[in-house]
């Protein structure tokens, strides 16, 4: 259950640092932007897998964070797809004082939280436990 905590938080913290940082400020229609959204859950996938689970210094090989980075572009970019399709264009909230965008299901911002969330918890269950040792047959 700890695992799941820390895949949670984990995740959560690269979701909203880059949906903050980066994809907030792009604009709402466009190619470019498309793109770029795509490019930028990618990297969230890529970055959650590279943070989460065991750490890379710490592997039997190099090959597991680097699959688990791979991977994790593909998540990105499939559940940006997924979610930027087939969720509805819900607004989740609108700031009117600053003059913000709405933040809906489909966007950028709000998919690259979950994809960070959703990632971060799959591969702290999965490769964040240790191994463990066996114990010798007593005779």
């Amino acid at each position: 259950m700890t695992r799941a905590l820390f895949g949670l938080i984990k995740g959560l913290l690269v979701g909203f640092v880059f949906s903050g940082v980066l994809l907030w400020s792009l604009p709402l229609d466009g190619f470019l932007s498309s793109l770029l959204s795509y490019i930028g859950c990618a990297v969230v996938g890529a970055v959650v897998g590279l943070v989460c689970g065991r750490a890379p210094w710490k592997t039997e090989t190099v090959w597991v964070p680097v699959l688990r980075v791979m991977f994790g572009a593909i998540v990105g970019l499939i559940l940006y797809g997924l979610g930027h399709t087939f969720l509805p264009s819900f607004s989740l909230f609108y700031i009117e004082k600053i003059s913000a965008q709405p933040i809906s299901l489909h966007s950028s911002v709000f998919l690259a939280v979950v994809i960070g969330v959703s990632y971060g918890i799959f591969v702290e269950i999965d490769d964040g436990a240790g191994k463990k040792q066996a114990q010798p047959a007593s005779s």
